[in-house]
């Protein structure tokens, strides 16, 4: 019995949690019924498939009958491995308990299991159930880092040091230490308790609040920086009010870039932060310089983080929105 395997390639490089194994057989009859075709890597069954489809070229080359299957593909899943290794791919035709014929390739396995990364849970083997909304799109942690080129822009706008700097929404007061190792003075505004007991052990300056109202007197701040922060707030209007009563001189924000969607539309793709259960607020340049102007009297919108996909055409795209707004 014939068996060509045609994907992987030899020398490929798979992702162990999903990859494909395309090829053809010699087509079953009376005198050899289809039994099951596998992959295996490390001793270990990865994928099976007990269908064949028709291969025209196949048929032609072969001088078989043009509707014989003789192609067949599946997928394979090795949960263990082994990451970032070369291994033997060995696929075998199974009558049975009888291994009609095999054939053997060296493939390269990735080297990241992506079973440990954000939404994670969704390569997991051993998690059978349907998923529910909330399995999808989930709010992740608080990240441990922001972004340096945010911390550029607004210490541009800010000027000499000294400055104070209200931080909403600030989560582990990253932008605290990079802003105050420049000479300003930032104190954070966070909901969580366990942000709000991180920033204390790492002496940041902070207050806990409840999201609505911010204990803080009139004008009690130069500047406010909300950072990846509107588009989770229900009701905008209020908390740009009560926002603009403690900072009412100038604020700095940063949001997700809704302008993407339509451009990575080609690629299937939708940008990660997108997915938040909790995000309420997409905004485009417009939309957020208009509803910022209805605060402040002066607003400019500019663009940070490069995405890693451009543009079918080439073109770079930016993953978040940047804004200052003044009086």
């Amino acid at each position: 019995m014939l068996l060509c395997l045609d994907h992987p390639a030899v020398g490929t490089r798979c992702d162990p949690l999903c990859f494909r194994v395309e090829g053809w057989t010699t087509p079953s009859n009376a005198d050899a019924p289809a039994g099951s075709i596998e992959a295996w890597l490390g001793g270990v069954l990865v994928g099976i498939t007990r269908q064949r489809f028709v291969r025209a070229d196949v048929n032609a080359a072969h001088g078989w009958a043009s509707a014989a299957c003789a192609g067949f593909s599946l997928v394979a899943h090795a949960a263990s491995g082994p990451f970032g290794r070369e291994t033997t791919l060995r696929v075998l035709v199974r009558h049975g308990a009888e291994v009609v014929t095999s054939i053997e390739r060296s493939v390269v396995l990735a080297a990241t299991d992506y079973r440990n990364s954000d939404y994670g849970i969704l390569l997991r083997q051993d998690f059978p159930p349907v998923h529910h909304r909330e399995s999808i799109y989930t709010s992740g942690p608080s990240q441990a880092t922001g972004s340096e080129e945010v911390v550029q822009m607004i210490a541009r706008s800010l000027g000499p040091p000294s400055a104070t700097v209200l931080d909403i929404g600030c989560g582990l007061g990253w932008y605290g230490g990079k802003l105050g190792a420049l000479g300003y003075r930032w104190h954070g505004a966070e909901m969580k308790a366990a942000d709000c007991a991180s920033m204390a052990a790492n002496g940041l300056p902070h207050t806990r609040v409840d999201g609505k109202v911010l204990p803080f007197p009139d004008g009690a701040f130069q500047n406010a920086m909300a950072i990846e922060v509107l588009e989770h707030i229900e009701t905008l209007p209020a908390f740009m009010q009560e926002l603009k009563r403690v900072a009412p001189s100038r604020l700095f924000v940063s949001v997700p870039n809704a302008e993407l969607l339509p451009y990575l539309r080609s690629y299937l793709a939708v940008p990660w932060h997108m997915l938040e259960a909790d995000h309420k607020n997409f905004f485009t340049r417009w939309s957020l310089a208009a509803m910022l102007r209805t605060f402040y009297a002066n607003v400019e919108v500019g663009l940070h983080t490069e995405h890693p996909l451009k543009t079918p055409e080439g073109t770079p795209l930016y993953y978040n929105l940047f804004a200052v707004a003044w009086d």
